[in-house]
């Protein structure tokens, strides 16, 4: 019985620091994912209340970006970081435009890896002004 225990001395510290080196990553990387999944959700609001502002506006203004950069701000995005586009860049009555917000989110993995995620949103919406 003596034997058997001296066997297996050092497999219970072996046991643990392999599962630590396991778990440890994979703590962080749903830690990230879900950090970066935030990010595009906080991103995807923004981008639908600036693409309804833009139809109001009827195009690309300086009011519709910077309602967007107080959006962004407000859930502790840069707004320095996020490109925009709008496309067109003028609208009149039920003309469609498209606002497309790209940006990226930084993901570190530790003993694996570190990445960049691209965080891309688009909403599109019917122009209100009659021209």
């Amino acid at each position: 019985m003596r034997r058997l225990g001296k066997e297996e001395r050092g497999s219970v510290t072996l046991e643990t620091t392999l599962m630590i080196a396991i778990l440890v990553p994979l703590l962080f990387a749903i830690i990230g994912f879900g950090d970066a999944f935030q990010r595009w959700l906080a991103q995807d609001a923004a981008t639908l209340q600036a693409a309804r502002y833009a139809a109001e506006l009827g195009g690309d203004a300086p009011e519709m970006r910077a309602l967007l950069a107080e959006t962004l701000r407000g859930s502790g995005i840069d707004p320095d970081t996020v490109s925009v586009e709008v496309q067109p860049p003028r609208v009149s009555w039920r003309q469609p435009i498209r606002v497309t917000l790209r940006s990226e989110a930084r993901l570190a993995i530790p003993f694996l890896m570190t990445t960049t995620l691209p965080l891309t949103s688009t909403a599109v919406a019917r122009g209100e002004v009659n021209r």
